[in-house]
């Protein structure tokens, strides 16, 4: 098992899907490899900014009511020559290293690796679900929650393979990324007050913000598991001006958001919006526009439910929340069904220069997953 789950993890990672990549030939690989054990396959196929993309769907153990569904992504963050982590998976005692060892492509050979195991002995049917896209929005796993037909029937949990440790996560705040623009009139910068400078605008803007998030922090969320305890905001790219010898007559925010599960958006996007509006007032003939998208969902799911009982006592730990966004919320209310992230692998490496798994780490997602196909489906 463990020779074959790190051989699998390397054939994944040698399939480059970074943003700007198609997850195609990765989507087609692991389609051969489903289509030998005898899985029937659906395919979405999808563009995302101008690249051809696929959502892979594939059912395993008949055509009944599905007993368990196993999802994750395809895709991967950026990586470059100077990583250590790239498409060439290296081997180092009995550590992996590569682009996407542990988010996520470690966790999808776990899954994969288990349902070969298993397929065999399936009396109700296993679901995979494999999605583009989901590091720059989740745009797969939202077009898949559009259209939850093509799962099929599905009368059990599904099981969100990011990498958490094996710890099952059962809730997150929501994301979602709001744009400020500030307009104001340009002018030789040898007479600053001659235009209406929007840089002095943005400079009232963020310390506005800056005092919001803190002031959130300070109240936080009575009984919330989530740090930190409050929905939080972060302006993570500014910009401002044209050139050094003009007043800038422009200037942009982007607000990155991410709200805690029940929060008031109205109330939320209303605090933001008296920021930019006091902005404004500080600079006279600057104006202002916030466009403020809808979030993805937080993830929130309760406790009590068999699936959730069944995967804590099997890893021995208690429902936990995670910082990070997930696919989770999307495929429990498109599926109704109880859906627990919990996958291999440790958030900590992913997104380094340096991304990496445990060789143990990966078996021990082989035998979390075999045993829910156990569970649920045999």
């Amino acid at each position: 098992m463990l020779h074959d789950v790190v051989t699998r993890t390397e054939r994944l990672i040698e399939v480059d899907t970074a943003p700007g990549r198609s997850v195609d030939p990765l989507a087609g690989l692991i389609a051969e490899q489903l289509t030998r054990l005898g899985a029937q396959l659906c395919v979405q196929e999808a563009e995302h900014a101008g690249v051809p993309q696929r959502n892979l769907i594939a059912r395993l153990g008949g055509d009944g009511p599905a007993g368990l569904v196993l999802a994750g992504h395809l895709d991967t963050v950026p990586w470059s020559s100077a990583c250590r982590a790239t498409n060439r998976p290296e081997r180092d005692g009995r550590t992996l290293y590569g682009r996407g060892s542990c988010d996520m492509k470690g966790p999808i050979a776990a899954q994969l690796e288990a349902l070969a195991m298993r397929a065999e002995r399936l009396v109700r049917p296993v679901v995979l679900a494999y999605t583009y896209a989901e590091e720059v929005g989740c745009h797969g796993a939202r077009r898949l929650a559009a259209d939850p037909s093509v799962f099929g029937v599905v009368d059990g949990p599904c099981i969100v393979g990011e990498p958490t440790g094996l710890v099952p996560i059962t809730e997150h705040k929501g994301y979602a990324v709001a744009r400020i623009t500030l307009a104001g009139e340009p002018a030789h910068s040898s007479d600053p007050w001659a235009g209406c400078d929007a840089s002095v605008a943005l400079g009232v803007l963020l310390r506005e913000l800056h005092t919001l998030r803190d002031r959130w922090l300070a109240v936080g969320a009575p009984g919330t598991r989530h740090q930190p305890p409050c929905t939080t905001i972060n302006t993570g790219v500014v910009n401002a001006g044209s050139a050094t010898n003009v007043v800038p007559d422009r200037a942009e925010v982007a607000v990155e958001w991410r709200p805690l599960p029940g929060a008031d958006a109205d109330g939320i996007r209303a605090a933001v919006q008296a920021a930019l509006d006091a902005a404004c007032a500080a600079a006279p003939g600057v104006t202002g526009t916030l466009d403020w998208p809808d979030p993805l969902p937080a993830f929130a799911q309760a406790d009590g439910a068999h699936a959730v009982d069944w995967i804590c006592a099997r890893t021995g730990h208690a429902p936990g929340v995670v910082a990070f966004y997930t696919e989770g919320e999307l495929y429990r209310r498109a599926l109704d069904v109880p859906t627990i992230v919990c996958g291999p692998g440790s958030i900590a490496n992913a997104h380094r220069v340096d991304e990496s798994i445990r060789f143990d780490e990966l078996e021990a997602g082989v035998a979390l997953y075999a045993d829910a196909i156990d569970a649920f489906c045999t």
